[in-house]
Parts: structure tokens; C-alpha cells; sequence
């Protein structure tokens, strides 16, 4: 009776899922949280397909640890559907994503943003602090992404949401249809964009914008 009991108030492992599709970053990454590490379970995917097989073979994860650049996603894609399959939990986890990608994704219901240049102790409590509930965003960033230069460019909110989405490819009706805005709406909005960040067409003011890590 009294083993009973010891095991049932035994705190359960954290179950924690990394998407990165670079195999080498994924188990290095899933090692080293491992080693020595009595408190969480870690398992890995390639891709949000492979991820969305494990949630409904094994149940919720309490974190996911997404990888933003993963081949055969588009944007914010893959983000999305994990958020709804797993209930919540998941966290966008990348080096190269800009101040847009990551206000979008938070507003989408991400768990935060986690770099991966985190040293493996913050890695470790940021794992913690979503698995807790909480939303993780790195003060050391917080002020670098989500004040950018916007100011001096005069960009409005709405240009920024729309410079987001031009970064992964959408078309202005489809912008419009992502902002519940009208398509001719959405075209003033790009030439605003571009005469704002000096360039002449949506592919030059993508890559301007990512030169200033707008998105």
C-alpha cells in the first residue's frame, strides 16, 4: 500500500517533441536535454506530418519545439495545425525568423519563441516555462524583435502583417483573405510597402525586409 502510494505522487515526465527536419540538430539537441535529465522524455520528427502521427499515437505532448524553415510548409502552416492537434503546447523554434513571423505566431497561439542558439540551461527552463502554461520570449530579444525599425520606415501594423505574408508566398487575394481585407486594399498595401522600403516589386521589399529582419 505505502509503494502504492509513493509511485502514484511521483511527478509524471514531461513530454516533449522536437520537428526539425536537419537530423543531426535534432538528436544532438535531443541528447544533450536528455543527459542527465530525469524530469522530461524527449522524441523527434521530421516533419509536422510525422509530428501530428505521434500526438495521435501517444497523446499530447506537453512542448513541441517546432522548427519554422521545414521543407513543404508554407509559413506559418505547419505551426497551425500542430497548435490544434496537440491543444497548444508548441513553440516556434528557429534562428532565422523575423519580428513578423514571430508577432504572427504568437497571435496565432504559439507557446513563444525559442532561438536556437539558447544556451542547453535557458533551452532547459524554457521547456519548463511552456510546459507550465506560460508563453517563453527571451528578454535578451525581446526589445531587438519586437521594436524594429519600423518607426524610421513608416510602416503601419497592417503593412507589417502584409510584408509577412508576402514572405511566404501569398498572393494578394490570398493576403486579403488571411486579413479579411479586399484585394485591392492589399495591392495599395504592397506598393506602400515598397515605395516605403525603397525597392520597385514584392520580391525586392522580401528581401529587404529580411536584410532588416522585418520578417
Amino acid at each position: 500500500m505505502q509503494v502504492g502510494l509513493e509511485q502514484s505522487s511521483k511527478t509524471p515526465k514531461k513530454r516533449v517533441l522536437l520537428v526539425d527536419d536537419h537530423s543531426l540538430v535534432a538528436e544532438t539537441i535531443s541528447l544533450a536535454l536528455s543527459a542527465n535529465n530525469e524530469s522530461m522524455t524527449l522524441e523527434t520528427a521530421s516533419s509536422t506530418e510525422e509530428a501530428v502521427d505521434l500526438i495521435n499515437q501517444g497523446g499530447r505532448f506537453d512542448v513541441i519545439l517546432l522548427d519554422y524553415d521545414l521543407p513543404g510548409e508554407r509559413g506559418l502552416n505547419g505551426l497551425q495545425k500542430l497548435i490544434a492537434v496537440n491543444d497548444g503546447g508548441v513553440a516556434l523554434f528557429s534562428g532565422v525568423a523575423g519580428h513578423g513571423v514571430m508577432e504572427r505566431a504568437l497571435e496565432m497561439g504559439a507557446a513563444g519563441f525559442v532561438p536556437k542558439t539558447l544556451p542547453l540551461k535557458t533551452l532547459k527552463h524554457a521547456i519548463n516555462f511552456i510546459a507550465d502554461g506560460e508563453v517563453f520570449v527571451p528578454a535578451a530579444i525581446t526589445a531587438s524583435y519586437f521594436s524594429p525599425p519600423t518607426n524610421e520606415l513608416g510602416l503601419k501594423p497592417r503593412e507589417v502583417m502584409v510584408l509577412g505574408y508576402l514572405a511566404e508566398g501569398l498572393a494578394n487575394k490570398e493576403i486579403g483573405l488571411k486579413l479579411d481585407l479586399a484585394e485591392s486594399i492589399v495591392k495599395f498595401d504592397v506598393k506602400s510597402i515598397c515605395r516605403k522600403l525603397d525597392v520597385k516589386n514584392r520580391t525586392q521589399a522580401v528581401i529587404e525586409a529580411r536584410r532588416l529582419r522585418l520578417v
